[in-house]
């Protein structure tokens, strides 16, 4: 309540600390996160890449939906996402996915700038980017290649979540990688107990898909 009225004077980073932290408390927040979505928008230029990436993913982490904020960051991003380290170019992705934000040429953006760096990924990013093309519907051959090569070697180190979403991501994208699934299903054989339902049904759809 108390910040509301003053957001206007908040530099970026403590607008985007703000909204990270009632994101990631899980403390809805409905005014507040309106308001951040109006103070943020004329300073994005002030943003560097992980405000602009910490922002996005505490919006869609809260569910609060803000399409002016997130199309001006989209914008803003695009052209920057050399800059972004892979965590943040795997957050932004998921976070426009998420909210079902349209974003085309930031996701193409997303794409190029991750596809020589995916070994810099972790399981978990590499799962989410692979999850986020996929629900976009955004077509990225490039990239889908380049995350199965890069995860067929990370499995071990991938949760089942993980594991189930990587398997719905390609199934969903249509994109072939056998050599990716049949890793896959070894390493995901000797833990399906560790496996919530649906991340059960996800992977016998990917599979029989």
């Amino acid at each position: 309540v108390a910040a509301v009225p003053r957001l206007r004077g908040f530099p970026p980073q403590q607008l985007a600390n703000t909204a990270w932290a009632f994101a990631t408390a899980s403390h809805a927040a409905p005014t507040l996160f309106d308001a951040i979505a109006r103070a943020a928008v004329p300073w994005l230029h002030d943003f560097d890449p992980q405000n602009l990436a910490n922002t996005v993913w505490a919006f869609a982490t809260a569910g609060q939906r803000a399409p002016a904020l997130f199309d001006a960051i989209a914008a803003v991003a695009a052209p920057r996402m050399c800059e972004f380290k892979p965590q943040e170019l795997a957050n932004t992705a998921w976070a426009f996915a998420s909210t079902g934000q349209r974003a085309p040429a930031l996701l193409n953006a997303i794409a190029m700038a991750s596809v020589p760096r995916l070994r810099q990924f972790s399981p978990q990013s590499l799962a989410n980017t692979a999850w986020a093309f996929a629900t976009a519907g955004q077509r990225a051959p490039m990239l889908f290649d380049a995350i199965a090569m890069a995860s067929v070697w990370r499995l071990r180190d991938s949760n089942p979540q993980d594991l189930a979403n990587t398997a719905w991501a390609f199934a969903s994208a249509g994109h072939a990688a056998t050599v990716l699934l049949d890793a896959i299903a070894t390493a995901a054989a000797a833990r399906l107990r560790d496996f919530i339902p649906q991340a059960l049904a996800n992977m016998a759809w990917a599979f029989a898909v």
